[in-house]
């Protein structure tokens, strides 16, 4: 995932789905943090490898990238028209809510979006899925390593 904000700054996230977990890798100030997230649990661990230690929190439910979709009727959707993005037929659509205007391209065949641009008061920000596949993940890969010292924090 690449999210790109009005000041231009892009921030890249790798992203794992398997099973109601996720987990996201991104490098923020030089630095790896992990992101382990359980749906069904809603517990998520922030791993700082380089510290080995996470902070484990549990969480109200938040979208991901195949609900995004979900509950956009309410909004009555303008179907702009169908594109091709990175290869995949895409359908586009337009929407207005308070005070910004989204624009998705929703992969038709896995009904996700691929491309969200959201234009409000601040500017253009740019959510993007790329290198999407769909392939066994190992379980362990949702898991901290042994031995990483973890911090509570009361739910957030």
């Amino acid at each position: 995932m690449i999210i790109t904000n009005p000041e231009g700054l892009t921030l890249t996230n790798t992203i794992w789905f398997e099973n109601n977990k996720m987990r996201s890798e991104m490098v923020t100030e030089g630095e790896t943090v992990i992101t382990l997230t359980n749906f069904d649990t809603r517990t998520v661990y922030i791993y700082y490898p380089s510290e080995n230690m996470a902070i484990r929190a549990t969480y109200e439910p938040v979208e991901t990238a195949l609900d995004e979709t979900d509950g956009i009727e309410q909004y009555n959707p303008e179907i702009i028209g169908t594109e091709m993005l990175d290869g995949k037929e895409c359908l586009v659509i337009q929407y207005y809510i308070e005070g910004a205007t989204t624009k998705m391209w929703i992969w038709k065949e896995y009904g996700f979006a691929i491309r969200i641009e959201v234009r409000d008061y601040q500017g253009l920000t740019v959510v993007q899925y790329k290198n999407i596949s769909f392939s066994d993940i190992d379980d362990s890969l949702f898991e901290l390593p042994a031995g990483v010292e973890i911090f509570d924090i009361p739910g957030v």
